[in-house]
C-alpha cells in the first residue's frame, strides 16, 4: 500500500455514469488514472465528457448484483488495460420507508445491489488487486457506504433497508481490510452524508422544506470525490466526508461502547 501515485493506475468505478460515481471517475482521471466506467445504464455521456478532459476511459454496462456481469467486467477490463489497480465499488440503490412498510421486492433489490453487489466486486477483483500489489502498483479497494454506515441518521426520513445495507457495507470494508491487507491491498469505506446528486438537487428544487433542511448541509460531488481519494491514498479505513455526520455518528458510537462496556473484563481469548 506504499504506492500512492495513481498515474496510469487502472481504476474501475461502478455506478460511474452519474453523481458520486462520475465524480470519482473524474477525480481519478485528474490524478492520472485510466478508467473503466461500469453502470447499469449507458455511460456514453460520461465517457465523452471524460475523454474531452483528456482521460483514457472505456465503459461497459453491467448489473453488479449479477456475479456473471461482474466477472465479465473484470475480463473486459483486463482485455483492454491488462490489469486492475483500484476498484471503486460505488453502485447503489435505495428505498424509502421503515422496515414494516417498505415493499419486500424493493427491499430485496436494495439488498442485492448494495450488499451482494459490493460482495461480488470484492470477490471477483481481489486476486487482480493482489497481483497489482505484488507488482508494486497501487492496489486499493474503495467501497461507497454512507453516513448511514456510521449510525441511524436522525435528520433524515426513514430509509431503513438502505441504512441496514450501508451498515453491511461497513462490515464488508472492515473484513476486506482484514482479508487483503497482508497482500498489500488497501480497503476503505467512503461515508458521505447529504451530497448534491441529481436526485438530491431535484428534491431540493421541488420541496421548499428541503431548501432549508438539506441544501445548506449538502456537499458537491466533486468535493466528496476529492476527499475520497485523499483518504484512500492515506490509508484511512473510514472516509467520512460531511462534518454534519460527526455529532450523530459519535453519539451512536458512544452508546454502542457504553453497552459493550457493561460486559465483565475477562481478557483476550487465545489467538486462533
Amino acid at each position: 500500500m506504499a504506492n500512492v501515485d495513481l498515474r496510469d493506475a487502472v481504476t474501475v468505478v461502478t455506478g460511474g455514469a452519474s453523481d458520486i460515481g462520475f465524480a470519482l471517475a473524474r477525480e481519478a482521471a485528474s490524478r492520472g488514472a485510466r478508467l473503466m466506467i461500469v453502470d447499469v445504464n449507458d455511460a456514453a455521456e460520461a465517457v465523452e465528457a471524460l475523454r474531452e478532459s483528456g482521460a483514457e476511459v472505456e465503459s461497459t454496462q453491467a448489473d453488479v448484483s449479477e456475479v456473471a456481469d461482474v466477472r465479465r467486467v473484470l475480463d473486459e477490463t483486463i482485455q483492454r488495460f491488462g490489469n486492475v489497480d483500484v476498484v471503486c465499488s460505488n453502485a447503489g440503490a435505495a428505498a424509502f420507508g421503515p422496515l414494516d412498510s417498505v415493499e419486500p421486492e424493493d427491499a430485496a433489490r436494495v439488498i442485492r445491489v448494495n450488499v451482494e453487489g459490493t460482495f461480488n466486486m470484492i470477490h471477483v477483483f481481489a486476486d487482480q488487486l493482489r497481483k497489482s500489489a505484488a507488482a508494486g502498483r497501487p492496489a486499493y479497494l474503495m467501497l461507497t457506504g454512507s453516513e448511514h454506515s456510521l449510525g441511524v441518521p436522525p435528520h433524515v426520513e426513514p430509509l431503513s433497508i438502505y441504512t441496514a445495507t450501508k451498515y453491511a457495507v461497513l462490515g464488508l470494508a472492515r473484513t476486506a481490510s482484514r482479508d487483503l491487507s497482508s497482500s498489500g491491498v488497501g480497503a476503505s469505506l467512503l461515508a458521505p452524508g447529504w451530497t448534491l446528486t441529481d436526485g438530491v438537487r431535484a428534491m431540493i428544487a421541488a420541496d421548499p422544506k428541503a431548501q432549508t433542511t438539506i441544501a445548506p448541509y449538502a456537499q458537491e460531488t466533486a468535493e466528496v470525490a476529492a476527499m475520497a481519494f485523499d483518504g484512500l491514498l492515506a490509508g484511512r479505513r473510514v472516509i467520512a466526508t460531511n462534518p454534519y455526520s460527526r455529532d450523530f455518528a459519535l453519539e451512536q458510537a458512544r452508546d454502542l461502547i457504553a453497552d459493550i462496556e457493561r460486559l465483565p473484563v475477562v481478557g483476550r481469548p487465545a489467538d486462533l
